[in-house]
């Protein structure tokens, strides 16, 4: 339910970052918005469930990529995410772009509107705060300030932006903004009220949109043209918060973690008596200060180690030092120029109507894993480069193949021929569950010429 007298406020959920730093778990086509790493809920589902106690899902928009736009509909239909409150970026260029566009998009449903923008991947505790905060910073935007909520640090941090303020009251005025100092400024901000610069905040969309045609006049035509592949990347921070005079910081009291890294993540786990972050998984013997994460294929035994990040997942492991986990992202460079897919997505890839994972795969094949669940079906569709054989593991499939009905029990296998039109359908009550090998030129899975969807993709 809204909050009372703010009919006017909307909702802006950013998500279209790859979460790279926190690759192996987090991918470039399933992101750590899109992952339950606290609690039974998704970072992006408990940020939707937050906003829903402020604001009505018919005025939540988010802002996000091609890529997670399926997942996210399927994670939040539940919740009440309005399909067509999705909006897809053209390209990622970063948060000013992807503000710009999801600012005029609401001002041009509501020219009285405030928008209340969060990221997809904050953790913050207990909601009742956050809405605390955002009454008091909601007639600091009616009044056409830029309002952000400022965060007391609990220690000097390099992975933030800080808040330099220079008054203390209700609401901050705002000196400057550092983007993420080195320590030994960390601490000197720390020491003269400074403040962490949490990403969130509160603002007409009328004033916003001033203020980007104002400073970033590129981003504001090409929001205003569709151009948005001529754009260089820009964050709102650069771009508006460094040089607007109207900013203003509300310190708020909830408690927040931008979940950004493996040591960010480490801090906020629970931790056994040698300062150790384990799962189930995980056999150890002298080892302080660690995370380890063990798959759940296999297991992971670690000895004497200290001060390490330990990821092990289906296809790939992650070794580390805590201070060195921002070098990630360079790996992923070497990665993606050495054709490696385990910095793109994970071997199991999840769809509306359940999910395949890779077992195998070379230059002319591909075998999969595909997992159709109970009375759903895929899409009606053909492959123009590719033929498919199917094998039947559990379950019952039935199989449309052209204009041909069959029905498949366990060891039974049919043939999919190029351009030949076919639909898998689980009609049953348990989990389907098929081998398939794919054999051809070329087996990327944007080879699918879609005839009928349900999901309308």
């Amino acid at each position: 339910m809204a909050l009372s007298g703010f009919k006017n406020l909307y909702g802006v959920i950013l998500a279209g970052g790859s979460g790279t730093r926190l690759w192996p778990i987090s991918r470039e086509l399933y992101p750590k918005q899109l992952l339950k790493l606290f609690g039974n809920k998704t970072l992006i589902q408990q940020t939707f469930s937050r906003l829903k106690k402020i604001i009505p899902p018919e005025k939540i928009y988010i802002v996000t990529n091609q890529s997670f736009e399926e997942d996210i509909y399927l994670q939040l239909k539940g919740l009440g995410m309005i399909r067509e409150n999705i909006l897809v970026e053209p390209a990622q260029r970063n948060t000013a772009p992807a503000i710009a566009l999801a600012s005029k998009k609401i001002f041009n449903k509501d020219k009285s509107a405030i928008i209340l923008t969060c990221p997809a991947d904050h953790l913050i505790k207990p909601d009742k705060e956050f809405i605390r905060a955002v009454k008091i910073a909601f007639p600091v935007a009616q009044n056409n300030f830029l309002v952000t909520f400022g965060i007391t640090p609990t220690h000097p941090s390099s992975e933030y932006g800080y808040i330099k303020i220079n008054s203390k009251n209700k609401v901050y005025k705002v000196e400057k903004f550092i983007e993420k100092p080195d320590k030994e400024e960390a601490e000197d901000l720390i020491k003269k009220g400074g403040l962490w610069n949490s990403g969130i905040f509160i603002w007409k969309a009328k004033i916003i949109l001033q203020e980007i045609r104002k400073n970033i006049p590129e981003v504001y035509k090409a929001v205003k043209s569709q151009s948005y592949l001529s754009l260089q990347p820009i964050s709102i921070d650069k771009g508006i918060l460094e040089h607007s005079k109207k900013i203003r910081a509300i310190p708020a009291n909830f408690q927040w973690q931008d979940i950004g890294s493996w040591k960010s993540l480490y801090q906020l786990l629970p931790k056994d008596s040698a300062q150790n972050v384990l799962n189930e998984k995980v056999l150890e013997s002298g080892c302080q200060n660690c995370l380890i994460y063990g798959s759940q294929k296999r297991i992971v035994a670690a000895i004497g180690l200290e001060d390490l990040i330990v990821v092990d997942t289906e296809d790939a492991v992650l070794v580390s030092h805590k201070e060195k986990t921002h070098e990630i992202k360079a790996l992923l460079e070497k990665m993606k120029k050495n054709n490696f897919p385990q910095y793109l997505q994970h071997p199991t890839t999840y769809r509306p109507w359940g999910s395949f994972t890779v077992i195998e795969e070379r230059k002319n094949f591909k075998v999969k894993k595909v997992v159709v669940k109970p009375k759903e079906k895929l899409s009606l569709q053909f492959h123009k480069q590719r033929s498919e054989h199917w094998v039947v593991l559990k379950g019952l499939a039935k199989v449309e193949l052209n204009d041909k009905i069959f029905y498949l029990k366990p060891h039974q296998s049919i043939d999919v021929p190029v351009e030949v039109k076919h639909r898998l359908i689980n009609p049953g009550r348990e989990n389907l569950e098929i081998i398939e090998i794919q054999s051809g030129d070329y087996l990327g899975e944007d080879d699918i010429i879609r005839i009928e969807d349900k999901y309308a993709r």
